[in-house]
Protein backbone atom coordinates (compact mmCIF):
# COMPACT_ATOMS: atom_id res chain seq x y z
CA UNK A 1 0.00 0.00 0.00
CA UNK A 2 1.07 3.68 -0.60
CA UNK A 3 0.44 6.49 2.00
CA UNK A 4 -2.83 7.38 0.43
CA UNK A 5 -4.20 3.44 -0.15
CA UNK A 6 -3.29 3.17 3.45
CA UNK A 7 -5.78 6.09 4.42
CA UNK A 8 -8.07 5.12 2.41
CA UNK A 9 -8.58 2.04 3.53
CA UNK A 10 -9.09 3.18 7.14
CA UNK A 11 -12.37 4.90 6.29
CA UNK A 12 -13.55 2.13 4.13
CA UNK A 13 -13.36 -0.21 7.26
CA UNK A 14 -10.72 -2.49 6.04
CA UNK A 15 -7.24 -3.17 7.72
CA UNK A 16 -3.88 -1.54 6.36
CA UNK A 17 -0.76 -3.36 6.09
CA UNK A 18 0.26 -0.62 8.88
CA UNK A 19 -1.73 1.63 11.17
CA UNK A 20 -1.21 5.09 8.95
CA UNK A 21 0.68 7.94 10.32
CA UNK A 22 -0.30 11.77 10.44
CA UNK A 23 0.87 14.22 12.84
CA UNK A 24 -0.42 17.42 13.20
CA UNK A 25 2.11 20.06 11.59
CA UNK A 26 1.76 22.69 9.81
CA UNK A 27 4.38 25.86 9.49
CA UNK A 28 7.00 23.14 11.44
CA UNK A 29 6.86 21.41 8.12
CA UNK A 30 9.99 24.31 7.75
CA UNK A 31 11.83 21.61 9.64
CA UNK A 32 12.59 19.65 5.99
CA UNK A 33 13.65 22.71 4.00
CA UNK A 34 17.09 23.94 5.09
CA UNK A 35 16.73 27.76 5.84
CA UNK A 36 13.44 28.41 5.08
CA UNK A 37 11.29 31.23 7.47
CA UNK A 38 7.54 30.45 8.92
CA UNK A 39 7.41 34.00 6.99
CA UNK A 40 8.05 32.40 4.03
CA UNK A 41 6.10 29.25 4.58
CA UNK A 42 3.26 31.61 5.66
CA UNK A 43 2.85 34.17 2.71
CA UNK A 44 4.09 31.95 -0.85
CA UNK A 45 2.38 29.12 -1.51
CA UNK A 46 5.04 27.87 -3.04
CA UNK A 47 7.01 27.97 -0.18
CA UNK A 48 4.15 26.19 1.89
CA UNK A 49 3.72 23.72 -0.76
CA UNK A 50 7.71 22.84 -1.21
CA UNK A 51 7.97 22.38 2.60
CA UNK A 52 4.77 20.38 3.13
CA UNK A 53 6.34 17.73 -0.06
CA UNK A 54 9.76 17.87 1.48
CA UNK A 55 8.55 17.09 4.90
CA UNK A 56 6.36 13.72 4.19
CA UNK A 57 8.71 12.88 1.40
CA UNK A 58 11.91 12.98 4.46
CA UNK A 59 10.46 11.87 6.99
CA UNK A 60 7.60 9.28 5.64
CA UNK A 61 4.51 9.81 6.85
CA UNK A 62 0.93 9.34 5.09
CA UNK A 63 -1.31 12.25 5.26
CA UNK A 64 0.26 15.89 3.88
CA UNK A 65 -1.47 18.44 6.49
CA UNK A 66 -1.36 22.39 4.65
CA UNK A 67 -2.29 25.15 6.45
CA UNK A 68 -0.81 28.27 8.24
CA UNK A 69 -1.77 28.78 12.13
CA UNK A 70 -4.81 29.48 14.03
CA UNK A 71 -4.86 33.08 12.80
CA UNK A 72 -6.01 32.22 8.93
CA UNK A 73 -9.55 33.31 9.28
CA UNK A 74 -8.95 36.27 11.33
CA UNK A 75 -6.60 37.63 9.21
CA UNK A 76 -9.18 36.97 6.36
CA UNK A 77 -11.64 39.16 7.88
CA UNK A 78 -9.23 41.99 9.45
CA UNK A 79 -7.87 41.26 12.43
CA UNK A 80 -4.46 42.47 12.59
CA UNK A 81 -1.20 40.08 12.99
CA UNK A 82 1.89 40.66 13.07
CA UNK A 83 4.08 37.95 11.64
CA UNK A 84 7.22 37.28 12.89
CA UNK A 85 10.08 35.38 11.06
CA UNK A 86 10.27 32.40 12.85
CA UNK A 87 7.12 32.14 14.58
CA UNK A 88 2.92 32.05 14.40
CA UNK A 89 1.05 34.91 14.00
CA UNK A 90 0.73 37.85 16.70
CA UNK A 91 -2.73 39.11 17.34
CA UNK A 92 -2.52 42.95 17.32
CA UNK A 93 -6.27 44.22 17.02
CA UNK A 94 -9.34 42.30 17.13
CA UNK A 95 -11.70 43.12 14.10
CA UNK A 96 -14.48 43.67 17.01
CA UNK A 97 -14.25 46.02 19.71
CA UNK A 98 -17.82 44.83 20.71
CA UNK A 99 -20.19 42.07 19.87
CA UNK A 100 -22.34 44.82 18.68
CA UNK A 101 -20.13 45.22 15.66
CA UNK A 102 -21.04 41.63 13.81
CA UNK A 103 -22.12 43.50 10.81
CA UNK A 104 -18.09 43.94 10.26
CA UNK A 105 -17.70 40.20 9.60
CA UNK A 106 -17.63 39.70 5.98
CA UNK A 107 -17.41 36.44 4.55
CA UNK A 108 -14.14 36.67 2.37
CA UNK A 109 -13.56 35.08 -1.04
CA UNK A 110 -10.98 32.75 -0.37
CA UNK A 111 -9.45 32.67 -3.50
CA UNK A 112 -8.69 36.44 -3.55
CA UNK A 113 -7.75 37.39 0.17
CA UNK A 114 -4.94 36.36 2.10
CA UNK A 115 -4.21 33.56 4.15
CA UNK A 116 -6.79 31.53 2.37
CA UNK A 117 -5.28 32.47 -1.45
CA UNK A 118 -1.96 31.41 -0.72
CA UNK A 119 -3.27 27.65 1.51
CA UNK A 120 -5.78 27.15 -1.85
CA UNK A 121 -2.59 27.45 -4.34
CA UNK A 122 -0.43 25.62 -1.96
CA UNK A 123 -3.30 22.99 -1.87
CA UNK A 124 -3.34 22.91 -5.39
CA UNK A 125 0.99 22.45 -5.91
CA UNK A 126 0.80 19.71 -3.83
CA UNK A 127 -2.17 17.91 -5.32
CA UNK A 128 -0.27 18.26 -8.38
CA UNK A 129 2.53 17.03 -7.39
CA UNK A 130 1.46 14.08 -4.65
CA UNK A 131 -2.21 13.85 -4.89
CA UNK A 132 -1.63 10.38 -6.10
CA UNK A 133 0.14 8.95 -3.49
CA UNK A 134 -0.62 11.01 -0.57
CA UNK A 135 -3.89 11.99 1.56
CA UNK A 136 -3.98 15.47 1.25
CA UNK A 137 -6.03 17.63 4.25
CA UNK A 138 -6.95 21.61 4.48
CA UNK A 139 -7.37 22.73 8.11
CA UNK A 140 -9.77 25.93 8.91
CA UNK A 141 -10.69 26.93 12.46
CA UNK A 142 -14.19 26.02 14.28
CA UNK A 143 -16.78 28.62 14.59
CA UNK A 144 -16.27 29.38 18.43
CA UNK A 145 -12.59 29.79 17.29
CA UNK A 146 -13.20 32.34 14.57
CA UNK A 147 -15.09 34.16 16.69
CA UNK A 148 -11.95 34.45 19.17
CA UNK A 149 -10.10 35.66 16.43
CA UNK A 150 -12.79 38.66 15.94
CA UNK A 151 -13.53 39.20 19.46
CA UNK A 152 -11.94 38.92 22.79
CA UNK A 153 -12.04 35.38 23.91
CA UNK A 154 -12.59 36.41 27.45
CA UNK A 155 -15.29 39.06 26.62
CA UNK A 156 -16.61 36.37 24.04
CA UNK A 157 -17.04 33.72 26.82
CA UNK A 158 -18.28 36.67 29.11
CA UNK A 159 -21.36 37.43 26.61
CA UNK A 160 -22.07 33.87 25.53
CA UNK A 161 -23.83 33.72 29.44
CA UNK A 162 -25.10 37.38 29.13
CA UNK A 163 -26.22 38.04 25.43
CA UNK A 164 -26.22 34.34 24.39
CA UNK A 165 -28.67 35.75 21.23
CA UNK A 166 -25.90 38.14 20.18
CA UNK A 167 -22.97 35.33 20.17
CA UNK A 168 -25.22 33.03 18.01
CA UNK A 169 -25.56 36.22 15.28
CA UNK A 170 -21.38 35.90 14.85
CA UNK A 171 -20.97 32.01 15.46
CA UNK A 172 -23.76 31.74 12.14
CA UNK A 173 -21.26 34.46 10.24
CA UNK A 174 -18.10 32.41 11.56
CA UNK A 175 -19.97 28.85 10.07
CA UNK A 176 -19.64 30.48 6.71
CA UNK A 177 -16.82 31.68 7.12
CA UNK A 178 -15.34 28.43 7.87
CA UNK A 179 -17.67 26.49 5.40
CA UNK A 180 -16.66 28.95 2.63
CA UNK A 181 -13.06 28.23 3.04
CA UNK A 182 -13.34 24.54 3.52
CA UNK A 183 -15.38 24.32 0.10
CA UNK A 184 -12.48 25.87 -1.70
CA UNK A 185 -9.97 23.67 -0.34
CA UNK A 186 -11.67 20.88 -1.21
CA UNK A 187 -11.71 22.29 -4.85
CA UNK A 188 -8.33 22.70 -4.83
CA UNK A 189 -7.64 19.02 -4.15
CA UNK A 190 -8.31 18.43 -0.31
CA UNK A 191 -9.32 15.19 0.97
CA UNK A 192 -10.10 15.81 4.03
CA UNK A 193 -10.81 19.17 6.47
CA UNK A 194 -10.05 19.23 9.64
CA UNK A 195 -10.95 22.61 12.12
CA UNK A 196 -9.84 23.16 15.25
CA UNK A 197 -11.77 24.35 18.23
CA UNK A 198 -10.37 24.55 20.78
CA UNK A 199 -12.23 27.14 22.58
CA UNK A 200 -15.18 24.15 22.79
CA UNK A 201 -13.00 21.91 24.74
CA UNK A 202 -14.62 21.39 27.95
CA UNK A 203 -11.10 22.94 29.54
CA UNK A 204 -13.04 26.04 28.22
CA UNK A 205 -16.72 26.01 28.10
CA UNK A 206 -19.41 23.26 29.89
CA UNK A 207 -20.77 20.38 28.23
CA UNK A 208 -24.25 22.53 28.20
CA UNK A 209 -22.23 25.28 26.43
CA UNK A 210 -20.99 23.08 24.31
CA UNK A 211 -24.47 21.37 23.16
CA UNK A 212 -25.70 24.96 22.54
CA UNK A 213 -22.93 27.37 21.33
CA UNK A 214 -20.56 24.69 19.58
CA UNK A 215 -22.09 21.37 18.53
CA UNK A 216 -25.02 23.04 15.99
CA UNK A 217 -22.36 24.75 14.35
CA UNK A 218 -20.05 22.07 13.85
CA UNK A 219 -22.83 20.14 12.12
CA UNK A 220 -22.98 22.33 9.70
CA UNK A 221 -19.84 22.70 9.27
CA UNK A 222 -19.57 19.12 9.00
CA UNK A 223 -22.53 18.71 6.42
CA UNK A 224 -20.87 21.29 4.61
CA UNK A 225 -17.48 19.48 3.37
CA UNK A 226 -19.23 16.12 2.90
CA UNK A 227 -21.79 18.08 0.61
CA UNK A 228 -18.78 18.89 -1.12
CA UNK A 229 -17.22 15.24 -1.48
CA UNK A 230 -13.98 15.83 1.67
CA UNK A 231 -14.04 14.14 4.79
CA UNK A 232 -14.17 15.82 8.27
CA UNK A 233 -11.89 15.95 11.09
CA UNK A 234 -12.64 17.05 14.14
CA UNK A 235 -9.95 18.94 16.48
CA UNK A 236 -10.39 19.89 20.16
CA UNK A 237 -7.57 20.64 22.14
CA UNK A 238 -7.28 19.65 25.90
CA UNK A 239 -9.68 16.67 27.74
CA UNK A 240 -12.32 15.79 25.73
CA UNK A 241 -13.51 12.09 27.48
CA UNK A 242 -16.21 13.97 29.15
CA UNK A 243 -17.54 14.88 25.65
CA UNK A 244 -17.08 12.75 23.33
CA UNK A 245 -20.25 11.47 23.07
CA UNK A 246 -21.63 15.05 21.72
CA UNK A 247 -18.54 15.64 19.42
CA UNK A 248 -19.12 12.18 18.03
CA UNK A 249 -23.10 13.89 17.26
CA UNK A 250 -21.77 16.36 14.93
CA UNK A 251 -20.85 13.58 12.54
CA UNK A 252 -17.13 14.08 11.63
CA UNK A 253 -15.41 10.96 10.05
CA UNK A 254 -12.51 11.87 12.34
CA UNK A 255 -11.63 13.09 16.29
CA UNK A 256 -8.55 13.85 16.41
CA UNK A 257 -7.96 13.64 20.70
CA UNK A 258 -4.80 15.24 22.79
CA UNK A 259 -2.00 13.78 24.68
CA UNK A 260 -3.90 14.15 28.03
CA UNK A 261 -6.53 11.65 26.77
CA UNK A 262 -6.89 7.95 26.44
CA UNK A 263 -7.70 5.82 23.22
CA UNK A 264 -8.90 2.75 25.00
CA UNK A 265 -11.52 5.16 27.68
CA UNK A 266 -12.63 7.47 24.52
CA UNK A 267 -13.53 4.09 22.63
CA UNK A 268 -15.22 3.12 25.82
CA UNK A 269 -17.71 5.72 25.23
CA UNK A 270 -17.66 6.19 21.22
CA UNK A 271 -15.97 2.82 19.97
CA UNK A 272 -16.74 2.95 16.08
CA UNK A 273 -15.13 6.10 15.46
CA UNK A 274 -11.61 6.78 13.19
CA UNK A 275 -9.76 8.27 15.78
CA UNK A 276 -6.25 10.37 15.52
CA UNK A 277 -3.24 11.18 18.25
CA UNK A 278 -1.70 11.73 20.71
CA UNK A 279 1.70 11.83 20.97
CA UNK A 280 2.58 15.10 22.97
CA UNK A 281 3.78 17.93 21.19
CA UNK A 282 6.10 18.81 23.97
CA UNK A 283 7.65 15.41 24.08
CA UNK A 284 8.83 15.73 20.53
CA UNK A 285 10.52 19.65 21.06
CA UNK A 286 11.95 18.62 24.40
CA UNK A 287 12.04 14.43 24.43
CA UNK A 288 14.73 12.16 23.27
CA UNK A 289 14.23 9.45 19.99
CA UNK A 290 14.01 6.81 22.37
CA UNK A 291 11.21 8.57 24.29
CA UNK A 292 9.47 8.95 21.51
CA UNK A 293 9.99 5.68 20.48
CA UNK A 294 8.59 4.25 23.79
CA UNK A 295 5.67 6.58 23.78
CA UNK A 296 4.60 5.50 20.10
CA UNK A 297 5.36 1.33 21.41
CA UNK A 298 3.10 2.57 24.78
CA UNK A 299 0.85 3.50 22.62
CA UNK A 300 0.09 0.96 19.54
CA UNK A 301 -0.21 -1.66 22.14
CA UNK A 302 -3.44 -0.32 23.33
CA UNK A 303 -6.15 -1.87 22.50
CA UNK A 304 -7.91 1.01 21.35
CA UNK A 305 -5.26 1.40 18.08
CA UNK A 306 -5.61 -1.66 16.65
CA UNK A 307 -8.22 -0.36 14.26
CA UNK A 308 -9.87 2.76 13.01
CA UNK A 309 -6.71 5.28 14.26
CA UNK A 310 -4.35 6.87 12.66
CA UNK A 311 -0.87 7.77 15.03
CA UNK A 312 -0.58 11.37 15.15
CA UNK A 313 0.68 14.47 17.44
CA UNK A 314 -1.70 15.24 20.32
CA UNK A 315 -1.84 18.93 18.98
CA UNK A 316 0.70 20.75 16.94
CA UNK A 317 4.40 19.99 16.56
CA UNK A 318 6.50 23.21 16.98
CA UNK A 319 9.51 24.41 15.08
CA UNK A 320 11.89 23.55 17.88
CA UNK A 321 11.37 20.36 17.86
CA UNK A 322 14.48 18.25 16.60
CA UNK A 323 14.65 16.31 13.09
CA UNK A 324 15.62 13.06 15.06
CA UNK A 325 12.77 13.13 16.90
CA UNK A 326 10.39 13.49 14.05
CA UNK A 327 12.15 10.08 12.47
CA UNK A 328 12.03 8.50 15.11
CA UNK A 329 8.35 8.67 15.03
CA UNK A 330 7.99 7.33 11.84
CA UNK A 331 10.51 4.46 11.98
CA UNK A 332 7.93 3.57 15.87
CA UNK A 333 5.18 3.69 13.86
CA UNK A 334 6.42 1.66 11.38
CA UNK A 335 7.59 -1.04 13.86
CA UNK A 336 5.12 -1.28 16.02
CA UNK A 337 2.14 -0.30 13.72
CA UNK A 338 2.29 -3.70 11.73
CA UNK A 339 -0.46 -5.29 11.10
CA UNK A 340 -0.77 -8.17 13.98
CA UNK A 341 1.99 -6.65 15.91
Amino acid sequence: MNARERILAVFAGEQPDTTPIFPKIAFANVLACEGMTVREYMTDPKCMARACISAYRKFGWDGVSIHTDISSEGKALGTIYEQPENAPGILKKYLLNDISEVDKVKVPDPYTTEPMKTVIEAIRIVKREIGEEAFIMGWTNGPLNVAGQLYNLDELLVTLLEEPEEVHVLLEKCTEVACTYAAAMIEAGADMIAYGHATASQNVISKNCYLEFALPYEQKLVRAIHDHGAKACTHICGNIEKIVDVIAQNGSDVIDFDHVCDIDRLRSVVPDKIYRGNVDPALFALGTPEEIRETVRALLAQEGTKKKFFLGSGCEINTNTPVENLKAFVEAGRAFGKCGA
